[in-house]
């Protein structure tokens, strides 16, 4: 049950329509977890600077069960930095991600 908050200062207008059902899909891909059990809330137009600017940029709070380790995290970093790329126009020293793992007994979901 991939669970992840995606922070931006890009503005909601600038946000593809469909950026969080892309974002879920290549989630569901690259962790090898099934699509309808992912959960992504997108936060745009955030007051947020980086590195001492507010160019554009953005950090994705990810949480799963099972997946994230020292070895597998760079590969997810690998396939999600060109994916926010072209989507967003954010270059990918301005990208932030954060991967937590958590056991399955914190998820409250039916089964």
């Amino acid at each position: 049950m991939p669970i992840g908050v995606f922070y931006t200062n890009v503005p909601d207008k600038d946000v593809p329509e469909n950026f969080e059902v892309n974002l879920s899909k290549i989630l569901a891909e690259i962790l090898s977890k099934p699509l309808e059990r992912i959960l992504i809330n997108v936060i745009p137009g955030q007051r947020m600077a980086y590195g001492g600017t507010s160019e554009p940029a953005c950090w994705l709070n990810l949480w799963s069960i099972g997946v994230f380790d020292k070895e597998r995290n760079p590969n997810y970093a690998t396939k999600l930095y060109p994916f926010i790329t072209e989507s967003l126009g954010i270059k990918s020293e301005k990208i932030v991600l954060l991967f937590h793992p958590i056991e399955a007994y914190q998820k409250a979901m039916p089964s």
